[in-house]
Formats: C-alpha cells, sequence, structure tokens
C-alpha cells in the first residue's frame, strides 16, 4: 500500500473539508458531532479512520464500503470503536482509496470539552430609571442609557447576558481576556419592571461548550416621578 501525507492528486479526491473544533457533550445541536466532507473523483472503495497524533486508528468509519463519485460526507461523534468517548486533542482523518492509496488529511479535528472559565467583573450603571408614568399610565421613554457588564473569560467565545436567570442580550464572537457588553435595559423591546434584577453572564466557545453562569449582581430599577 502506497501512503502518502495529503499529496491530493485531481484523479483521487477534491476538497476535504472537516470541523475544526466540536464538543460531544456540549448539548447543543450544531457541535456535537465533526462534519467531514470529500469529493470522490471516479467510484472507490473507501476506508475511512480517525487517527490520533500517534497514527493509531481510533474509529473506524466506513471500511472498505464502495462509493459513487461525487461528494460524502461522514460525522464523527467523538467514540472510539467500543462507544468511549476519546480524550481531549486532535485527530486527523485518514483514507484509503481503492486497498492501494492512503490519503491523511492534513487539517485536524479538535475534541475540546472544557467549558470557558468565566468571571463578572462589574455592571454600571447599578440604578436605572423605569419610564415615567402620566395619569397612572407609563409613558413611552427614550432609549435608556446602556448599561455595561464587564467580564473576564479565559477562551474566546460568545457572550450572553441573562436578567433573572433569562438570556436578553449577546454578542458576536470575542477574544479572550477582559471584555464587555452592553445592553439596553430592555427584555423583548419592554422596560424591566420597578424592583431588583439579577444579572449574570455565560459564554460559548468555539466548540459549543457553555460556561456556567457568572455570580450575579444586582440591577435596580426605581420608579420615576409620575407626571400630570
Amino acid at each position: 500500500m502506497r501512503a502518502q501525507e495529503l499529496k491530493l492528486e485531481p484523479s483521487a479526491l477534491k476538497r476535504p473539508r472537516v470541523e475544526s473544533v466540536f464538543s460531544p457533550v456540549c448539548g447543543c445541536e450544531d457541535k456535537r458531532t465533526a462534519g467531514l466532507a470529500f469529493g470522490l473523483r471516479r467510484a472507490s472503495r473507501v476506508d475511512a479512520q480517525m487517527v490520533d497524533t500517534d497514527a493509531r486508528v481510533v474509529r473506524t468509519l466506513l471500511d472498505g464500503a464502495t462509493r459513487p463519485a461525487g461528494r460524502l460526507r461522514l460525522d464523527w461523534d467523538g467514540r472510539d470503536d467500543a462507544g468511549r468517548p476519546v480524550p481531549d486533542g486532535p485527530y486527523r482523518l485518514r483514507l484509503v482509496l481503492d486497498e492501494e492509496r492512503e490519503v491523511v488529511v492534513p487539517r485536524p479535528v479538535v475534541i475540546d470539552t472544557r467549558p470557558p472559565r468565566v468571571a463578572l467583573i462589574d455592571i454600571g450603571p447599578r440604578v436605572i430609571a423605569a419610564p415615567p408614568r402620566e395619569g397612572g399610565r407609563r409613558r413611552r421613554a427614550p432609549q435608556p442609557a446602556p448599561i455595561t457588564a464587564r467580564y473576564r473569560s479565559s477562551e474566546a467565545g460568545r457572550a450572553t447576558l441573562l436578567v433573572d436567570g433569562a438570556p436578553v442580550q449577546s454578542t458576536g464572537r470575542r477574544s479572550s481576556g477582559r471584555r464587555s457588553l452592553r445592553w439596553d435595559g430592555r427584555v423583548a423591546g419592554r422596560a424591566l419592571r420597578v424592583g431588583v434584577h439579577e444579572l449574570s453572564l455565560r459564554v460559548r466557545d468555539r466548540a459549543g461548550n457553555s460556561s456556567a453562569p457568572t455570580r450575579s449582581l444586582p440591577l435596580r430599577v426605581r420608579r420615576s416621578p409620575r407626571r400630570r
């Protein structure tokens, strides 16, 4: 058998693509498995395996299966052939075509099951005013000044602000370290009721792991004077 470290010839494979990072235990729909795709230029007998950094086979995805020319997608759930979760780390897709050509896709698939470590540092302001009332009815008020939540995350990811345990505002992917999130103080377009509300935050990393909510900090919504 002739082995190669992915020198793709036009007669064999085209455009191999693999999931860069995923978490089999994330509990999410989009990152529980790794998608592995490649094109066959002609019908071939295919062996597909996931191998670790020592080139040891941890999972066989196809065992001598004949597949027609065209795009082929496989999915890996992060388990070995015995159904056990494999350790965190990089793995590669190895393909053997027609029992003679071995191809190892150089881009690894990384399993990461560790959630980020996140701390909510501060929020400000800590006190905001509810929209004023006129004649017993709450008047539509101008957009309030934004509330800023400052946090620190051990990993890059998307932060979500929780108010009384419910998500109200999310960011795009941010790098690790000290970051901030701004929120307009409204939930589904409506102002918060008068009283004290608990604000916390969680971060979802690239693999799909979500941190536990941080400690809560109080936000007080005070009543505005009634206008006549």
